[in-house]
């Protein structure tokens, strides 16, 4: 997004600022959307999808959604505060929003969230007062960029300093003196604000070609337009180029990465389909053998005093008088090995018979899928969602149960124990809603504990009895008044590339407790 168009947003998000706000919004990992509290249904949308964020002020905003990520999950927790201010340094690609204190569950402390708009390397970074690097939605190892990276308990280091004219107060005669026998398509390094859209745009309006060297006179018949465009960039880029808002864009993309997903579920169906067909044609082959086997069960039985006891093989003429030789098991008698035979061949002709039942449905399948995946990109969107539903590996309501230990607290709410890391993640992650409470033992290993309040206030005994749970499923499961930490759902996050069950929290409140031992504790059985 080019700094001029950025400014024009900023510019109207100011207007509405200071402001309180309500639940951030996530309609995908990369979409970030924070609802103005007002009468109107105003909504800061940031897209963080390179190559092409975008920032906007919109009279709309999604249904509030499950977070996607660790740092929306950071977000959530740390901007509870008022939205105090929005700026932008010169026309740089970088917005910064500050955020005063919260007074939630706990008191937050004032951060400021820094959106870099700045095309394939675009981030979003969530500092603290002084400038340290609370978390970040892309980490920037030294590996991807040596003089600045980003990291958390770093401190930011913003985007380097540049020099360029600022088209809001700058003259002809200063464009002149910097353009002047350059092409339109080296605007952009002299001329603050300025990208491919606005020259491209720029082009089209002043019938310049973007590679021919401008002379005094072309310089002087783009001015009135680059007058024009200071103003009103967006208007002036709709007067010459069709442009997509950040809403549209976003749901072109989206549907864009539902097909990809789509995409990869189906071919998964499609290879399993494309496999039972392989094996049913490896039954068939098998099945051409089951005649032969059958004879050879016949032999046996026929000559079966003249076969050696013990023997591992036998020679017999068949019935066209030509030599067999069978092997045989030589702890079996030739009855018992031709029986074994016959069994061969009655399981080779039933396998078969299976298969072809299996076969016409089979291919029937593989056909369908075909022409699925032919079509995806001509499928509307409401069969998208439904192929979706079909085809996708989403967990039904019935697996998610299975997952933990449940308990039933003294006041009916369900309260769910993780038994190892990976379930620790699915309850925290999956499971949680927001306004649900999340324990854990102060600093030690252990299971995550999830009471799921329903919207409800959760009574303080239940919290006692949950952190009894979390303190004997911990590393301190033997020890005696051990701290347990106790906060919102929401304010519970996860670093890109932790391990399994680990995570950060904040806003937390502590009660000491023994563990749980007892026995007659009701488990719900699920």
């Amino acid at each position: 997004m080019e700094g001029l168009f950025i400014a024009e947003e900023v510019a109207k998000i100011s207007g509405s600022l200071p402001a309180k706000h309500i639940s951030w919004r996530f309609p995908d990992a990369k979409t970030f959307v924070l609802p103005l509290q007002s009468n109107k249904k105003l909504a800061i949308w940031l897209y963080s999808r390179p190559p092409k964020p975008r920032l906007a002020l919109e009279n709309d905003f999604p249904e509030i959604t499950n977070t996607k990520t660790g740092f929306q999950d950071l977000l959530v927790s740390k901007t509870s505060g008022e939205l105090l201010s929005i700026e932008q340094l010169k026309l740089d690609r970088v917005v910064k929003f500050h955020f005063a204190a919260g007074q939630g569950f706990v008191p937050s402390p004032p951060v400021t969230l820094v959106f870099e708009l700045t095309g394939r390397n675009c981030n979003m970074i969530l500092l603290d007062d002084n400038q340290k690097i609370l978390g970040a939605f892309r980490d920037v190892s030294s590996d991807i960029n040596r003089f600045r990276q980003v990291k958390v308990g770093l401190d930011y280091v913003a985007p380097p300093p540049y020099q360029k004219l600022d088209p809001r107060s700058f003259q002809i005669d200063d464009l002149i003196a910097v353009l002047e026998g350059k092409t339109l398509k080296e605007i952009w390094k002299h001329v603050d604000g300025i990208g491919p859209e606005l020259t491209r745009a720029l082009a089209i309006a002043s019938e310049l070609r973007r590679n021919k060297k401008l002379a005094k006179e072309d310089i002087e018949k783009l001015w009135p337009f680059i007058h024009e465009l200071k103003n009103s960039p967006t208007e002036f880029l709709r007067k010459t180029i069709n442009i997509a808002d950040i809403k549209d864009l976003r749901l072109s993309e989206q549907r864009q990465e539902n097909i990809e997903k789509l995409e990869i579920a189906l071919n998964k169906k499609l290879n399993l389909v494309n496999k039972r067909l392989e094996d049913i044609q490896k039954i068939r082959e098998a099945a051409k053998k089951a005649d032969e086997i059958k004879l050879q069960a016949d032999l046996l039985m026929a000559y079966q005093y003249s076969v050696p006891k013990n023997a591992s093989q036998v020679s017999l003429i068949d019935f066209d008088g030509e030599e067999l030789i069978l092997a045989l098991n030589p702890q079996l008698s030739a009855v018992e090995n031709a029986q074994k035979l016959y069994k061969r061949s009655q399981k080779a002709k039933k396998r078969k018979s299976e298969a072809e039942n299996r076969f016409a449905e089979l291919a029937k399948e593989q056909k369908e899928l075909k022409l699925i995946l032919a079509s995806l990109a001509k499928t509307n969107d409401k069969k998208l969602q439904e192929l979706a539903k079909q085809y996708s590996k989403a967990k039904t309501q019935k697996q998610r149960s299975k997952i933990g230990a449940h308990f039933q607290g003294p006041h009916g709410f369900n309260i769910i124990v993780g038994k190892s890391s990976k379930e620790n993640d699915l309850i925290t992650k999956k499971i949680a809603r927001s306004r649900d409470i999340w324990l854990h033992a102060q600093g030690y290993r252990g299971s995550h504990v999830i009471i799921q309040a329903k919207n409800k206030e959760v009574p303080f005994e239940t919290i006692v009895f949950a952190a009894q749970l979390a303190a004997a499923n911990s590393k301190a499961g033997q020890s005696e008044n051990v701290p347990v930490d106790y906060t919102l759902r929401k304010h519970v996050w996860k670093q890109k590339g932790a391990a399994l069950g680990a995570v950060n929290y904040a806003q937390q409140k502590t009660v000491y407790v023994s563990p749980s031992r007892n026995p007659s504790l009701k488990q719900l059985k699920k």
